[in-house]
């Protein structure tokens, strides 16, 4: 699990992650833009120094295409660079973990990340792990699909996609209940402390009663889907 300092520091992530994805392509569009210029401006000098209009003429048709063959080969290369890191990524072997051995597999990747950076980086957006980040370290690709929630960092089996996203969700509805009401959307007496799904509808922090039961936890108000033995809140 993590606290909420952790879950609202995700900044430095996405930043990088939109320089990697839109850098070159920038990259590609100012270089077109600055071979337009420059043939401009060479087939003017010498229009103006020479006034030579069929040679100005010939050199820009010549120049404009050589830039733009330029450009091609930048992109080419590009993909063929891609093409090979494709490879790589999936030259591993297909393995078989337990869910234990991708737990071991994502602290050792969490503990290796820069100050800022979480292992939520390792969720996709439908919740399910890229273990083409973790191969290294589990040497190999594992045959099956695993889940993490991206609020609390817990990880489930395929078949348990759905309690990742609904502990997501009320995670998120129980922190904004907090803050607006500044207690827990629980009932008094609970020993449990159960989530009550009805206070989060009614303070239009959830649209909908999951189906499953979750529980806040000790932990900065954690919500887990574990049954805890006794009372764990300390409130």
């Amino acid at each position: 699990m993590k606290s909420k300092t952790e879950r609202h520091q995700n900044t430095y992530h996405s930043w990088s992650l939109f320089v990697r994805r839109t850098g070159f392509k920038l990259f590609l569009v100012i270089a077109f833009i600055i071979v337009l210029l420059i043939s401009y401006k060479l087939g003017t000098s010498l229009a103006n120094l020479l006034v030579l209009t069929q040679w100005v003429t010939t050199i820009g048709v010549l120049t404009v295409p050589a830039g733009i063959l330029f450009i091609y080969n930048l992109v080419r290369s590009k993909k063929n660079n891609r093409k090979v890191s494709l490879k790589d990524e999936h030259a591993w072997p297909v393995i078989e973990p337990s869910i234990e051995d991708v737990r071991k597999a994502v602290r050792a990747y969490s503990e290796k990340l820069p100050k800022g950076v979480y292992r939520t980086i390792l969720v996709r957006e439908d919740n399910s792990i890229n273990f083409e980040q973790l191969a290294p370290i589990m040497k190999g690709i594992p045959s099956r699909k695993f889940y993490m929630s991206k609020e609390t960092y817990d990880i489930f089996n395929e078949d348990e996609k759905e309690i990742a996203i609904t502990i997501d969700t009320v995670q998120k509805a129980v922190d904004l209940y907090v803050k607006e009401n500044k207690q827990y959307p629980k009932l008094q007496y609970d020993p449990l402390n159960r989530v009550n799904y009805y206070q989060l509808m009614q303070a239009h922090c959830l649209n909908f009663t999951p189906e499953i039961e979750l529980y806040i936890t000790d932990y900065d108000g954690l919500v887990t889907h574990i049954r805890p033995k006794k009372n764990s809140t300390g409130d």
